[in-house]
């Protein structure tokens, strides 16, 4: 019978991270060179939990065509099979789990469905029929989906109705994946804040008076509370509102995201 953790591999895995920054029809489109510095900081982040430089990829600007070919692109390798796990990294604007991809000819306020990219496709293409190499094994999906910037309460109100015409975001039935949104862009910095405080250093406990001792990097499910705390923080301090981040997870076991001794790929 399998144990209570997914199996460990020889490597950690891929990751995927998407920047959709240059959008037209807005006056101020997200994203900037600070957010350009963080994602760095991430991919150094990510090298030090045991995911290889050449295992991180970083895409911008992508339609919904070619998100969906990147995750296609994903499913089609031949190298998986020594992976723990697949993250994907998503920084767009977006809404309920779909996400507004670019357009060189329509603004992200008046998205059209070609625009509109539910994340249940993009799971679709890491099934276990198109991806058996990441059959039973965590594919996690984190999503800084931030509101469109309308440039007056009228914009908001008036979008044309096909806006509304997207299908149903549905979660694929099959487990072991792991979906977490948020919706404002301190995300990625709250990410990063995560995993360097509870992967690569872990809090210590100490027992009957004896040295601390250094723990186990968090299971991600406590790890993604934590991380809920480092992104409500700034706000709450600041007397603002925001969203809980949003957690659906079908995964049938622990998972720990980080490898003590990374093997090269």
């Amino acid at each position: 019978m399998p144990g209570p953790r997914y199996s460990t591999q020889k490597c950690m895995g891929r990751v995927l991270i998407v920047q959709n920054q240059k959008y037209v029809g807005i006056r101020h489109t997200r994203g900037d060179k600070e957010e350009d510095n963080k994602v760095e900081e991430m991919k150094t982040t990510l090298g030090k939990m045991g995911f290889t430089d050449a295992c991180i990829e970083v895409h911008k600007n992508k339609t919904k065509a070619e998100m969906i070919r990147l995750l296609e692109d994903v499913a089609k390798r031949t190298d998986l099979k020594d992976d723990y796990c697949f993250i994907c990294m998503v920084l767009s604007y977006g809404k309920d789990g779909v996400i507004i991809c670019c357009d060189e000819t329509h603004s992200p306020a008046n998205p059209t469905p070609s625009m509109q990219l539910p994340v249940s496709e993009l799971q679709e293409c890491l099934k276990g029929d198109k991806c058996r190499d990441l059959l039973l094994k965590p594919k996690i999906f984190m999503l800084q989906l931030e509101a469109v910037p309308y440039s007056s309460p009228q914009s908001a109100a008036n979008l044309p109705s096909d806006t509304h015409t997207e299908k149903p975001v549905k979660i694929p039935r099959e487990a072991d994946f792991l979906i977490y949104t948020c919706v404002r862009d301190y995300a990625l910095t709250a990410w990063i804040e995560g995993f360097k405080q509870y992967v690569l250093k872990p809090e210590q406990s100490e027992q009957h008076g004896q040295p601390k001792q250094p723990m186990e990097p968090m299971e991600i499910q406590k790890l993604l509370t934590r991380m809920n705390h480092l992104y409500c923080k700034p706000y709450i301090d600041a007397g603002s509102y925001v969203d809980i981040p949003c957690v659906t997870s079908l995964l049938t076991r622990e998972a720990y995201l980080k490898l003590e001794e990374p093997s090269p790929k």
